[in-house]
């Protein structure tokens, strides 16, 4: 992913914000940034090339990262920014986008593997790579704490669902394969608490749980080669929006 499509998104997110700031009042809609810490299960990596058996590396390590973002959200109430005369009960529900960047490296390590009947250790080289998911949540939750500032409640807890387009990609030069880049639907699970800090400023703390199955097909003496991976991700996010 490269820096111009990052300051794009960036753009769009300010642009959206300034524009909103004249007509502060409640909240309907958010803006956001968010940053976090990524974790991955070691996932099996498959090695599959035409005419040959699937070699296949056991429980690949994944090195820890940084996860960042930006967000756009909109709560069903019928004040604020875009508001609707929602029915009453729609104000427990929320839809919400973002967009998240992560390094998804996997370094030089000895792990089990198996080729055809043959099992034993193996050298597994080290591929450098990122994931950045577009990810869409459909919300519930509830506010407590109310007062006459926030008359919604300043603490709701929340979960989402929904699903997200990953992009992705990996440098696997050190098996002699180069770059390859892979666009995947994936599955987003998240559980959240945000507390409303100011009338229309909120801090939330979530975990997320992101699953996809990339596949990254690699042009090779052999023929394609396909190296193929399930990733679990959990990611603990950190995030300030601004309510309009």
């Amino acid at each position: 992913m490269n820096k111009k499509a990052f300051r794009l998104v960036g753009l769009a997110f300010l642009v959206l914000t300034l524009v909103a700031l004249p007509g502060v009042a409640s909240s309907a809609m958010w803006v956001g940034v968010e940053l976090g810490g990524n974790f991955a299960a070691s996932p099996d990596v498959k090695i599959d090339t035409a005419g040959l058996p699937t070699f296949t590396y056991k429980s690949v390590s994944v090195n820890p990262s940084v996860i960042a973002g930006v967000t756009l959200g909109y709560d069903f109430v019928k004040e604020g920014f875009a508001g609707y005369n929602w029915p009453e009960w729609m104000k427990y529900f929320s839809f919400a986008t973002d967009f998240t960047y992560n390094r998804f490296d996997m370094p030089d390590q000895f792990r089990d593997a198996s080729f055809g009947g043959l099992t034993g250790r193996a050298l597994f080289p080290g591929v450098e790579g990122y994931m950045a998911a577009w990810t869409f949540l459909f919300m519930a939750h509830v506010g407590f704490l109310p007062d006459s500032e926030v008359p919604a409640g300043r603490l709701h807890p929340y979960l989402g669902v929904g699903p997200a387009v990953l992009f992705s990609g990996i440098d696997a030069g050190n098996f002699g394969a180069g770059n390859k880049s892979s666009t995947n639907i994936a599955l987003v699970t998240e559980a959240g608490l945000r507390f409303m800090a100011l009338k229309n400023v909120s801090l939330d703390a979530a975990f997320r749980y992101r699953y996809a199955s990339p596949t990254y097909t690699f042009s090779t003496v052999g023929g394609d080669t396909d190296l193929s991976l399930n990733a679990h991700q959990f990611s603990f996010l950190f995030r300030t929006s601004y309510h309009f």
